[in-house]
């Protein structure tokens, strides 16, 4: 995955809600809507990018992962549809 702003590789660790995707660190400091995310984190936003849909939910991620995954789809939802979700049933 690259920053959604440079095309870097290097360095991800930001979840910009503003542009739709991953960021850098150098360009997550331009970016008031980016939350912080762990490398499980990413792994997690990439697996569910790239797997396949029979294979979507047979991955696993520390819980850590899943909670910030848990955060990243509620604003994000919450942001783009306008809407407020409750995300308490999710395991």
């Amino acid at each position: 995955m690259e920053c959604t702003s440079c095309g870097s590789k290097e360095n991800i660790s930001h979840f910009s809600i503003k542009d739709n995707g991953i960021k850098c660190i150098s360009c997550a400091k331009l970016d008031k809507s980016v939350i912080r995310i762990q490398n499980s984190t990413l792994y997690g936003i990439r697996y569910v990018i790239m797997s396949d849909m029979k294979k979507l939910f047979s991955f696993s991620i520390p819980e850590e992962g899943i909670e910030e995954l848990k955060l990243i789809s509620k604003v994000y939802l919450e942001e783009k549809l306008e809407k407020t979700y409750r995300f308490d049933k999710i395991v």
